[in-house]
This record gives structure tokens, sequence and C-alpha cells, in this order.
């Protein structure tokens, strides 16, 4: 009972000391930092009502009442197939079209798959704002 107990103690160890963790990084601080700043934009982003809207064709971003350092900002549109990485694309983001106080921002996204879609919006705005939603693209 004792050499099995051993055996079975001594091949645990050598599993546990030969598997490669991910948990320690050498850069722990800078990642700290970008996440807090990661933090920032989504906070900045969640105050406003973005609305995001995905066709097949067409990726369309709403927001009332921006103001004038949104309206003249640019960025990107990031769209994540969570199925599907292939599928990932980044998009820019031109300068919004403004009537009547609502700021709509078109992108042309030809041929996204139905289903699922991750949208990560990302405004160099002052402050910048990072907005991210899940989407479905109908059939």
């Amino acid at each position: 009972f004792l050499g099995i107990s051993v055996t079975v103690h001594a091949v645990a160890l050598s599993y546990v000391f030969s598997t490669q963790t991910d948990l320690v990084r050498s850069d722990y601080y800078e990642a700290g930092q970008s996440y807090d700043q990661e933090i920032a934009l989504k906070a900045a982003g969640a105050t406003k009502p973005f609305d995001i809207r995905l066709t097949a064709d067409t990726v369309r971003v709403r927001l009332a009442h921006a103001e004038a350092g949104t309206l003249a900002a640019v960025g990107r549109i990031q769209l994540y197939r969570p199925g599907d990485a292939a599928l990932d694309r980044k998009l820019a983001l031109p300068r919004a079209v403004v009537k009547d106080g609502v700021a709509t921002w078109l992108v042309d996204a030809k041929d996204l798959a139905p289903g699922r879609w991750r949208v990560r919006l990302e405004l160099d705005a002052r402050p910048p704002l990072a907005v991210e939603v899940d989407r479905d693209v109908k059939p």
C-alpha cells in the first residue's frame, strides 16, 4: 500500500511541476495599469446611451445628445465572432452624421454571418470612450 501511495504522489508532483501556468507575468504592473485604463474607458462609455445595431451589411451606431467632442470623434469598431475567430473584423469609424441632435455612424460591414457578435466601439473623443455589447445578426 505504501508503494502505491508513493508512486501516485510522485506522479502527481511531477505533473504539477511540469505544467506551465500563465498566472504570473513579468509585466504585471503595466498589465494592471492597462486594465485600469480599460475599466475607465468602459465606465465613460456606459454613461452614454449608444444604440448599436448590426445587419448583414452594416453597423449602425446612434447617440442622442452627444457632446461636441464626441460628435467630431473618429474611432474603431471591432467585431468579434465568439464561435469563429476567423470572422473577426476591425473597421474604421468615420465622423458622425448629425441630424436633430442625434449622431449617427454608419460603417460598411459586408457579409456579416448570421448569429451572435461581440461589438467593441472605441471613440477617440475627449474623454475617450469604449463600449462593448453583444448583438445578433438575423439571417
